[in-house]
């Protein structure tokens, strides 16, 4: 997948995810939920996965293209990313990206301090999806 791929994916406005998304208990320190399908036009097997560290509090939202691999993640309080910070987004930028897990990454202040919900809210929004689920708040 090229640059122009992408955002032609992440700017088309039919993205759909049907179902409800609720974290599960992965472990002792971490809720996640996996393989979230989002619909779309252009047939590409897109699905979402989440991951919460209620005790740091850290958030991240993963997408990843099958058969390609991650093309898009969000994260907030997560691992430091040069000089992106802790709270940042990483998205395809070349066609290598995905076997390099997204090296790219740009600060997201903007989603500093929400909850795992209000930064969802903000990610389906900008990216085009609507989520006719629930989405439990952890």
């Amino acid at each position: 997948m090229n640059r122009r791929e992408f955002e032609e994916l992440r700017d088309m406005p039919d993205k759909e995810i049907i179902v409800d998304i609720a974290f599960v208990r992965k472990n002792a320190t971490t809720l996640v939920f996996t393989d979230i399908k989002v619909k779309n036009s252009l047939g590409m097997e897109l699905i979402v996965d989440g991951t919460f560290k209620p005790d740091i509090p850290a958030v991240k939202y993963n997408f990843t293209v099958q058969g390609i691999g991650p093309i898009c993640r969000l994260e907030m309080n997560s691992t430091m990313h040069k000089d992106a910070g802790r709270t940042h987004k990483h998205d395809l930028q070349e066609e290598s990206c995905p076997r390099k897990n997204l090296p790219f990454a740009v600060a997201r202040p903007d989603i500093e301090e929400l909850t795992p919900k209000q930064i969802w809210e903000v990610l389906c929004r900008q990216a085009n999806i609507k989520h006719v689920g629930k989405f439990i708040d952890p």
